[in-house]
């Protein structure tokens, strides 16, 4: 993500909290481009961006001559997914922003090859990561950690693709496709280690999402374990008869 990205991101973050905290009530106008580059010593180009942003979710109207109108009160602080397929599990990934705080190499042992339903002693590139949701920056949609087999390792390298899927620059570096995700819900609790990373009391109620992901030939090679919040996180799906 460029600097600019991050910058938009962040403006539009400050934006929400004002809207939220009721500085900016709904009917309320924004202050215009000039005025919001001005105060926050931004590009204009990186602020339009911003207000884009804000306007995406809904939340203010802009009108060519007339400014930035607010239109919703308060936002829930949950981030919401629906999905039906796989692409739509994926635009997940580009709704949100990828943050690796670390990566390193697993020999699966035999507890982790249980959680991960692999086999023990298989190889793996394990990365820590959160998922951010660009207008609420301070409070990460989830955190866990992503086992890829070591042999496509080098997709990795295009980590700092944030709003990538990791299965897409596999597929992307390695040529494996992603044919099937298997999903995984359980109810769990913050546990101490990634308290500080999502923002969240240690021990508070949150939903543990695991995923594997197999290609065309049933071959699982990637597994993620994300802890969501449960106040930042619902899950959405519709299941229908056959007719």
């Amino acid at each position: 993500m460029s600097v600019s990205q991050t910058r938009h991101s962040a403006l539009a973050g400050r934006l929400l909290q004002d809207i939220n905290t009721g500085r900016y009530p709904p009917g309320s106008m924004l202050p215009s481009e000039a005025e919001l580059a001005k105060q926050n010593g931004l590009a204009r180009g990186t602020v339009r961006a911003a207000l884009a942003a804000l306007e995406k979710e809904g939340l203010v109207d802009r009108k060519r001559g007339l400014g930035t109108r607010v239109l919703g009160g308060p936002v829930p602080p949950g981030f919401g997914q629906t999905v039906s397929g796989i692409e739509e599990l994926i635009q997940y990934a580009q709704d949100t922003r990828r943050v690796v705080s670390s990566l390193d190499e697993v020999v699966a042992d035999r507890a982790l090859a249980r959680s991960l339903a692999v086999e023990p002693g298989s190889r793996w590139t394990r990365i820590h990561n959160a998922r951010i949701d660009p207008l609420r920056p301070a409070s990460p949609v989830c955190a866990g950690e992503t086992y890829l087999r070591l042999e496509l390792a080098a997709a990795t390298a295009l980590l700092d693709e944030q709003t990538v899927a990791l299965c897409d620059l596999v597929a992307r570096s390695t040529g494996v496709r992603t044919a099937e995700i298997e999903q995984e819900l359980q109810a769990c609790f913050v546990p101490p280690e990634l308290a500080g990373i999502l923002n969240a009391a240690a021990g508070s109620p949150a939903l543990r999402i695991i995923r594997r992901y197999y290609d065309s030939a049933s071959w699982l090679f990637e597994v993620s374990v994300s802890v969501h919040p449960a106040d930042r996180f619902s899950y959405r799906m519709r299941l229908r008869r056959p007719v």
